[in-house]
C-alpha cells in the first residue's frame, strides 16, 4: 500500500481498505447507508397554510421599502386557500419533507432509547423535487375551510385554508444503519404520526389534524447502498 513518510495512506481508498493492524487504518465504523421505502396514510384530515407569494411580497416591501400596508382588500376564499397549498414544481399537492422529519425529531427522546441529535444526523428524507415537497400518492380534493383567528393586539380576522380529508404518501429515507436500525425509523414514524402530526393544528400544537399511520397495505422495502 502506498504510504507517505509518516506511514499514512496516500489514497482514501487505501485508507479504508487497510488492515485493522496496519498503520493509518480506520478504527471508526464507516457509514452504512441504507434506503428505506415506506408509505403512510392519514387518520385525520390535514390543513395547509403555506405563505403565499403575495403575502411574502407585502412583508418584503414593508421591510425593505418602508411601504405602508394598503387598505385591506376583499378576500377571495378560494384563491386564498389555493395559495396555501404545498405543491411540487409540477403542481402536485403534497407535504414538505422537512415537516415529516421535524415531526420525527419531535417525538425522539433519550428515554425512548433514541436522542433527537441522533435522528437529525442519521436520517434524511429523499425528495427529488426542487420544491422540497413530497407529493401525495392518493388524496381527496382539497376544500376550503373558514376559521376565525386572532392577529395582532387582540384583533380577529377570517382565514381561508385548504383541508384534505384523506391522503397517502410514499416516503424514501436514507439512514446510517450503523446508528439507526430501520425498525427504529418505523417506530419514530409511527410515533410522529400519532402524537406530533403535520402542518396546521397538529397534535404537537394542541390540535387534532395532520395525524397519520404506517400503511400496512404497501410493502416495506429496505436496500443497502453499495
Amino acid at each position: 500500500m502506498p504510504a507517505t513518510s509518516n506511514g499514512s495512506a496516500n489514497r482514501i481508498s487505501d485508507l479504508f481498505t487497510a488492515k485493522a493492524d496496519g498503520k493509518g487504518s480506520v478504527s471508526l465504523k464507516r457509514i452504512k447507508r441504507c434506503i428505506v421505502d415506506v408509505s403512510i396514510k392519514s387518520n385525520s384530515p390535514i390543513i395547509m397554510h403555506k405563505w403565499s407569494e403575495k403575502a411574502k411580497l407585502m412583508i418584503r416591501e414593508k421591510q425593505q421599502k418602508g411601504k405602508k400596508t394598503k387598505e385591506r382588500e376583499l378576500k377571495d376564499p378560494q384563491e386564498e386557500a389555493t395559495n396555501c397549498l404545498h405543491v411540487t414544481s409540477t403542481g402536485e399537492i403534497g407535504v414538505p419533507a422537512v415537516a415529516i422529519k421535524a415531526a420525527m425529531i419531535n417525538v425522539a427522546h433519550k428515554d425512548l432509547g433514541i436522542e433527537k441529535t441522533l435522528v437529525r444526523k442519521s436520517l434524511f428524507i429523499i425528495c427529488e423535487d426542487i420544491s422540497g415537497v413530497i407529493p401525495f400518492s392518493e388524496a381527496t380534493e382539497p376544500h376550503v375551510r373558514e376559521d376565525m383567528v386572532r392577529v395582532g393586539m387582540g384583533s380577529t380576522d377570517m382565514r381561508y385554508r385548504p383541508q384534505i380529508d384523506t391522503w397517502k404518501a410514499n416516503l424514501s429515507f436514507e439512514i446510517d444503519a450503523e446508528l439507526m436500525q430501520f425498525s427504529d425509523l418505523l417506530v419514530l414514524l409511527e410515533r410522529a404520526g400519532f402524537g406530533a402530526g403535520l402542518l396546521e393544528w397538529r397534535p404537537e400544537k394542541g390540535g387534532e389534524f395532520g395525524r397519520f399511520e404506517l400503511d400496512a397495505d404497501v410493502p416495506l422495502n429496505v436496500r443497502e447502498i453499495a
